[in-house]
């Protein structure tokens, strides 16, 4: 392109200076004026192209770049502790079989304790207080009258229900949080911290988007996310932070799971059908049925939460291990290179940047120049 536009310039040039040549005829001076005009699209489609490669060797540099960082970071790699690696790969792996034992048995009793309170009082303030007559004996169903008090007062039973399932989800979710919040990020950090940039910032985003929905915003207990900040300045960092205020597992009727409704609204039906019997006498068989759709719905919302709470729990731990794991096979990988290799890969590198910088030279000049 250089040769193009130099044979250009002094096509313009000579062209110029015939145009204004007394000794030359009219005829050729006149070539000499076109000649001028028919060469200009030449400069502009030459600028055009140059502007158009400009974008092309940049993709080029960052690939290089990328390239170079790749090769410079493999020594941190080779070094890396591996027996810290498979000491955290074995925490990891034990703590993924404890949360899940554990959090099946949390939830089995969360189930069971739940259930007792709801048939307790519905016991004590449904089926007592409405249904049982003087002789303490059942009724068989309650008048307008009564009714209409009865209404009125299931509402309250059943925030108390409601408050008290949130009490006990949240309590033993604490216990599977205790479990989870052990795991130590500091060597997964070191590791991420000697890749190279564009590898660094996919872990980064991937695990911190996994460990944020997880862990508190408690900054004297998770220095780690202050490192993160300070070291790596990336905009995974950042999320964390902004996503960390979402903590499903200490808020887990707050933040509760896709497509799953708080418990209240979940029996927003049942107490519906109820308010239905206003205008005639509400029988106790309606009222079992309702005893049963409570009890349904609290099951369904206590099965919902936890099954996603110990979704996202593997996710993480899974996630660590994934990154272990595959921080091993690089390692490995480049453990087994010989000096030779290394030396050629470097050489290749140095040359590509040669290249590319005598490319951005030609470029350049094109740009600058002048018709």
């Amino acid at each position: 392109m250089n040769e193009f536009m130099t044979a250009f310039q002094n096509i313009a040039q000579y062209a110029a200076i015939v145009a204004v040549d007394d000794d030359k005829s009219l005829e050729i001076k006149e070539s000499a004026t076109t000649m001028i005009k028919s060469v200009q699209p030449g400069f502009d489609e030459l600028r055009e192209s140059a502007t158009r490669l400009k974008k092309v060797v940049q993709e080029c540099r960052n690939e290089i770049d990328r390239a170079e960082d790749v090769w410079t970071c493999k020594l941190g790699i080779t070094l890396a502790s591996k027996q810290e690696i498979w000491q955290q790969l074995g925490e990891l792996s034990g703590c993924h079989f404890r949360i899940n034992e554990l959090g099946q048995l949390c939830k089995s009793s969360v189930i069971t304790k739940s259930q007792d309170y709801w048939h307790q009082i519905f016991d004590d303030s449904v089926k007592k207080k409405w249904f049982i007559d003087a002789a303490q004996k059942q009724k068989k169903g309650i008048g307008w009258k009564e009714k209409n008090d009865f209404i009125k007062d299931i509402p309250i039973v059943i925030n108390l229900v409601c408050r008290e399932v949130e009490q006990i989800i949240k309590h033993s979710l604490d216990l599977v949080y205790q479990d989870l919040s052990t795991i130590n990020l500091k060597v997964i950090t070191q590791c991420v911290g000697i890749l190279d940039k564009q590898t660094k910032a996919v872990w980064n985003h991937q695990m911190n988007l996994t460990f944020s929905q997880i862990r508190g915003l408690q900054f004297n207990t998770i220095p780690i996310i202050w490192l993160l900040l300070r070291q790596y300045n990336c905009m995974a960092g950042i999320l964390f932070l902004r996503k960390s205020l979402t903590n499903k597992f200490e808020q887990p009727t707050v933040y509760l799971p896709e497509n799953t409704e708080s418990l209240r609204y979940a029996l927003s039906p049942a107490l519906d059908t109820l308010s239905k019997y206003r205008l005639c006498d509400l029988f106790w068989e309606e009222v079992v049925n309702f005893e049963k759709q409570v009890s349904t719905a609290i099951n369904i919302f206590i099965n919902s939460i936890f099954d996603d709470r110990l979704k996202l729990g593997n996710q993480a731990l899974v996630e660590a291990m994934k990154f272990y794991n595959e921080f091993l096979e690089k390692q490995d990988r480049y453990q087994q290179e010989t000096p030779a290799q290394r030396q050629a890969e470097r050489a290749w590198i140095d040359s590509q940047w040669t290249e590319i910088q005598r490319v951005e030279k030609g470029i350049k000049v094109i740009l600058n120049s002048s018709p």
